[in-house]
């Protein structure tokens, strides 16, 4: 279950609930099950959302396959990555 977590201004339901469909649809199934949205609204009126724990949006691309963590790749990927060298764009 997504928890929120106000920090500062006052949010309606309807701003609370944007927030979280935004997050649902825009990382899906990468949510970690404990995660937590912290809600910030600025002077100007903007929404700031952080999370807790943060999101990781770093994604490696090993032959035609996205993941998220090199965790899930099989033994023979891992080992692909690991002779891979890296370029720091």
């Amino acid at each position: 279950m997504m928890k929120t977590e106000i920090r500062s201004g006052s949010f309606t339901e309807e701003e609370i609930t944007s927030c979280i469909l935004y997050t649902k649809k825009r990382w899906g199934v990468r949510l970690p099950k404990d995660l937590k949205l912290i809600l910030d609204k600025n002077p100007d009126g903007s929404i700031e959302v952080t999370y807790d724990p943060p999101i990781n949006r770093s994604v490696y691309r090993s032959t035609d396959y996205l993941v998220n963590s090199v965790d899930k790749l099989n033994a023979a990927k891992q080992a692909e990555y690991m002779e891979k060298q890296i370029n720091n764009v």
